[in-house]
């Protein structure tokens, strides 16, 4: 069934499209758990999995059904017309490589940009079935509820870092993580980062570090993190702002439950640059 426009957007009615079509792609994929079916390589280190397209079919379909004229840019494809105004972003399994082993640290992430601005966002675990999701000025729409805890200082934080596959992000991950490892409570490397976003913006983690990312995996969890009151900087250390523009190049950030968080491990990370 269509969707009927309204005079006034319903933020609310698109974020009920992105949860049901991110439930119904975590129910197809679920018996795929912990089995490798790869269909495509992605370079050394990454592949492409059955789920990963099961998923995706299910994600786009479920979208183009519901708002045939919005643009989807997923993993695999990219769906283009001529309203580019509406912009569904897709990561269909994000965390592939852990999903094939079995490893319960993945999700499926959905983001719709209006114009350049983020205003729906989801989060599914396929696995734990942990959800998260934001509608932009609504924080009733918010999952998990707003953080009310108390700042967490540098060294007692839980951090995940994350990297791209090139032997240069990978020399900085591994310096990175020398660096941090005396300084803070635990150091993570989960390759699913919108998962990894989506635990700081409900309390589960503290902060997160990432470096050259994909925009699609991370848009997501940095809007709900964004709509939760955390803190997100750019590798200059200045103030991100989640905008589609960003999807152009390679992302890099610092994010943090709190403002204070992130310019402490910030400082850090600049610290660990320049020493590589």
């Amino acid at each position: 069934m269509r969707v009927q426009w309204k005079t006034a957007v319903d933020w609310h009615q698109h974020l009920t499209v992105a949860k049901e079509c991110a439930e119904a792609a975590a129910q197809r994929i679920s018996d795929e758990f912990g089995h490798r079916h790869i269909t495509g390589e992605k370079g050394p280190y990454d592949v492409q999995l059955r789920a990963d397209l099961v998923s995706e079919d299910t994600i786009v379909s479920g979208i183009h059904q519901a708002y045939p004229d919005h643009r989807i840019i997923s993993e695999e494809h990219t769906l283009k017309w001529l309203n580019d105004e509406h912009t569904w972003f897709v990561d269909p399994l994000d965390g592939t490589n852990n999903f094939g082993y079995g490893v319960a640290h993945c999700a499926v992430a959905i983001t719709l940009f209006h114009r350049d601005e983020p205003v729906v966002a989801v989060v599914h675990d396929p696995v734990v079935k942990r959800r998260y999701y934001a509608q932009a000025d609504a924080k009733q729409a918010l999952r998990p509820a707003p953080l009310r805890s108390e700042p967490v200082p540098l060294r007692r934080a839980s951090i995940s870092y994350v990297t791209n596959y090139t032997p240069e992000a990978r020399r900085y991950g591994l310096a990175l993580e020398r660096r941090l490892r005396d300084e803070c409570k635990r150091v993570f490397t989960l390759w699913a980062p919108s998962l990894d976003l989506a635990l700081i913006s409900a309390g589960g983690l503290d902060a997160m570090v990432c470096v050259d990312a994909n925009f699609l995996d991370v848009c997501a969890g940095l809007f709900l993190l964004e709509q939760n009151g955390g803190c997100v900087l750019g590798l200059g250390g200045e103030r991100l702002p989640l905008t589609k523009s960003l999807a152009d190049a390679p992302v890099s950030f610092v994010a943090a439950r709190d403002g204070h968080l992130a310019q402490d491990l910030f400082q850090h990370v600049r610290e660990a640059i320049h020493g590589v």
